[in-house]
Parts: structure tokens; sequence; C-alpha cells
């Protein structure tokens, strides 16, 4: 067990306060994007560290063994805090639907969804497929986490999600499976045109899949967690028809866009499941559980705003 020993002691090494409180300014001055980067970077090594299978048990590190990551997940924590208006959150769990549903609407990206229907290059496509990586290959596990210590109707509903993400029993039809599939594709197709894709895990992108797998990780964080994935839920299906729309208009073949397809019917579906079956009768439980759901989707759809318009900007940049 040496490496999961070597970092349980691991020290808090010099300097990382000041450069923890660089990425994450308690004052309101901007933050250091470069320190924020490496910090973000050094979270997904950990996460994907941590939830790597069983035959990697010996570098798999102990949750919160190794200070720098512990400091850093605080920093961040109370900054995104900070960056949610209380006024926002919902007021009731009776009010929690509505409360979604426009929460829902302002989210869907109806500008970038427009652009990757009617005027991406396959490039610009390939390039957002590929920043979409980082979360949707591992959603099955933050889909199995969820669970945990869910019971009745809740259980089921997210059970049945998993069981969608399995490919209902089909090893050939497992949801990462396909993604892996369609990105071998759309790597393959930037490589074609010589796009160079070493810059595109910039501080957003890195942010937008480390704060669903922080809350995954954490068992006190699974109320955000629940929160994020059905927002997750209930706004992917605009963004998949617009994938779907846009590679039919390039000439994608169908089984590269197969996982696009299937996800725009499937994820309809349970995202207005998870809302009534998972976070309407979780609200229920008390306010400062229904605190923390509203927390949890403002977070995610603010980390999700500005890695979307980082990937735009990114996409834009290839012409």
């Amino acid at each position: 067990m040496a490496g999961a020993i070597s970092e349980s002691i691991a020290p808090l090494r010099v300097g990382a306060g000041t450069e923890i409180a660089a990425a994450f300014p308690a004052d309101g001055t901007e933050p250091d994007t470069a320190v924020r980067f490496a910090l973000m970077e050094r979270l997904h090594r950990h996460y994907t560290s941590y939830l790597a299978g069983a035959e990697s048990f010996l570098t798999v590190p102990r949750l919160g063994g190794d200070p720098l990551t512990a400091a850093t997940e605080d920093a961040w924590l109370r900054w995104e805090d900070r960056q949610v208006d209380p006024a926002g959150l919902p007021e009731s769990a009776e009010g929690l639907a509505d409360w979604f549903a426009a929460l829902r609407s302002r989210h869907v990206q109806p500008a970038f969804c427009r652009y990757l229907a009617d005027e991406a290059t396959i490039e610009e496509i390939a390039l957002f497929f590929l920043a979409e990586e980082l979360v949707d290959s591992r959603f099955d596990d933050l889909v199995a986490l969820a669970q945990i210590g869910s019971t009745g109707t809740s259980k089921l509903t997210m059970a049945e999600n998993y069981w969608d993400e399995m490919g209902e029993g089909k090893l050939e039809q497992m949801h990462t499976r396909l993604f892996e599939h369609s990105a071998r594709y759309m790597r393959g197709r930037l490589e074609l045109g010589g796009v160079d894709i070493s810059g595109l895990g910039g501080t957003e992108v890195y942010e937008n899949a480390n704060l669903v797998l922080m809350y995954g990780v954490h068992r006190h964080l699974t109320p955000r967690l629940l929160a994020a994935m059905g927002l997750m839920e209930y706004t992917a299906p605009v963004r998949f028809q617009a994938m779907v729309d846009g590679c039919s208009r390039l000439a994608v073949p169908d089984d590269v866009i197969h996982y696009q397809r299937i996800h725009v019917h499937v994820d309809a579906d349970h995202g207005a499941e998870w809302l009534e079956n998972v976070l309407i009768p979780l609200a229920h439980h008390s306010p400062e559980v229904l605190r923390e759901i509203g927390m949890g989707a403002l977070t995610r759809e603010r980390v999700a705003n500005a890695y979307y318009e980082r990937v735009w900007r990114q996409m834009r940049a290839l012409r």
C-alpha cells in the first residue's frame, strides 16, 4: 500500500496556502487562473485515481489523506458558495419543481446549441466532444455513487438510470463503450485536421468535471451531487439533439452519433424522473437539505456556463 500510505502522510507543502488563496481569493479579486488550473489538474488526477478499478488498489488514494487536496477542496467550496446569491435558492420543497424548471430553461445554452447544429465544423464538434469526455466517460460511476444510502422509489429511479448506462445488460451498448467509440472517431478527425488538442483542458473544463466528481466522492455532498446530476440530465437532451443535428449535417457515420442519439430521449425521461422521484422527496426532509439541493444546482449552473463559454471560444478559434 505504499502509494496510498505516502499520500496519507504527505505534509502541506511550503507555499501551498498562498497558492490556494490566490486561486480562490476571499476578498472578491480575480482568481489567479494559472495557479487555479494547476490545482484543478491535480484534483482531477486525485478523483480519477480514487475511482480506479480494483486492480489499481496499490495507488488508490485515501480520502482526506492529502492535506493539499483537502485544503484545495475546502477553499474551492467556500469560493463557489460565495458566488451563489442566496435570494436565488428555492424557498420551499413544494416550489422546487417550478424552481428547477426555470433553472433548466435558462441553462440549456440555446445559442451554443444552434451553433453546434447549424454552423460548427467537424473539427469544432470534435473538440467539444473531447471536452465532454472528462464528465461523460465517468457518468456511470457518478450514478453508482449517487445511489448509496438511498431507499425506495428514489433508489429505483437511480437504478433504472444506471441500468440504462449499462446498456440494459448488453456489453456493446454500455454507454461508456459507445462514448469511447465516438471519441476515437472525433480524435481521429482532429488529427486529420492537424488540430492540437493539448490546450483543450482549460481551468473551466476541469472545474466542470471536478465539481461532480468532488460531490460524488464525498458523502456529505450527496444532496449537491443529486441536484447537479438532475440538472445535467434535465438539460442534456437539447445539447445532444444539437450534436446529432450538427453531425448529421456533416455526414458523420450513424454509429458514431448513436451515443448522442439515444441520450436525446433517455436523458429527457431521466431528468423528469430524477426531479420527481429523487429531488422533490429529498427536499421535504428539511430546510437544510433543500438549501443543499439549491446550492448544488446553482453551482453546477455557474460552473457549466463558464465551461460552455470557454469551449465555445476554443471551437471558434479553430476557424
